[in-house]
């Protein structure tokens, strides 16, 4: 069993939303709203400085579906390379 975490800059919660609904087991997450932080992008505070927040998506998936999630997620990367988008499996 892995947990994938896909953590990405608000205004791209469609193109994951888009890029994963062909994966039958990627239509099973959890989204957690409004993340604040910095990572090797412009921060995502919600702050009058820093106003764009980040969300996480939380999908646990067999061993073996890994890659059908996370392949679409390295092409949004590459198309996406200022916005914000990473991902982690454990």
């Amino acid at each position: 069993m892995k947990r994938i975490e896909i953590i990405f800059s608000q205004a791209l919660e469609e193109d994951i939303l888009s890029a994963l609904s062909k994966v039958p087991e990627a239509q099973f997450y959890t989204i957690i709203p409004e993340v604040w932080g910095k990572g090797y992008s412009t921060p995502k505070m919600g702050s009058p400085v820093w106003p764009e927040t980040n969300e996480i998506m939380i999908i646990y998936c067999d061993d073996d579906v890994e890659p059908k999630i996370t392949g679409p997620v390295k092409e949004l990367q590459a198309k996406y390379t200022r916005e914000g988008l990473a991902y982690f499996v454990i």
